[in-house]
């Protein structure tokens, strides 16, 4: 199964750093839960709150992949560690995937399998003892204070 997770992200949220430790190729491209779902994209949503994005969940059914957005409030994310990013980053995964693909109704796709190794390697690669390897690379935090983005929306 391939599984594609990335972020739209305004820079100051460092959601892709958080990401960097992030490699679910390895762990899924050789599993198979079943011939009706090929993939699984997961976009990180983390923008000025005044553009008003919505939220996209979609399944396509030619490539046979769901793709959804996973949303998070830049001016909360903004003042985190990179500790914490994951943290945040890890628990919208491990909640929000696996609820969405159980609202689709998968023709022989093994969900309990899949939430297994979700779990296990989302787990393992945001919170896990190497979770943190490239930390130094990168300061935790933007500027304090970030002109036109209202902490309060």
């Amino acid at each position: 199964m391939r599984v594609f997770v990335t972020a739209d992200m305004n820079w100051e949220s460092k959601i892709d750093h958080a990401l960097k430790v992030l490699d679910l190729r390895r762990v899924f491209d050789t599993r198979d839960y079943g011939p009706s779902i090929a993939g699984i994209a997961v976009v990180f949503m983390c923008r000025d709150p005044k553009l008003k994005f919505k939220q996209r969940i979609a399944f396509r059914k030619k490539e046979r992949t769901l793709g959804m957005d996973i949303m998070l409030h830049l001016p909360d994310m903004i003042p985190l560690s990179h500790k914490e990013r994951r943290y945040i980053l890890a628990q919208k995964l491990l909640a929000e995937v696996p609820e969405r693909l159980r609202k689709y109704k998968f023709t022989g796709f093994d969900y309990t399998a899949f939430e297994s190794d979700w779990q296990d390697a989302i787990t393992e690669q945001l919170l896990g003892p190497d979770s943190a390897r490239f930390d130094h690379l990168c300061k935790a935090q933007a500027a304090l204070a970030v002109p036109g983005i209202d902490s309060n929306a």
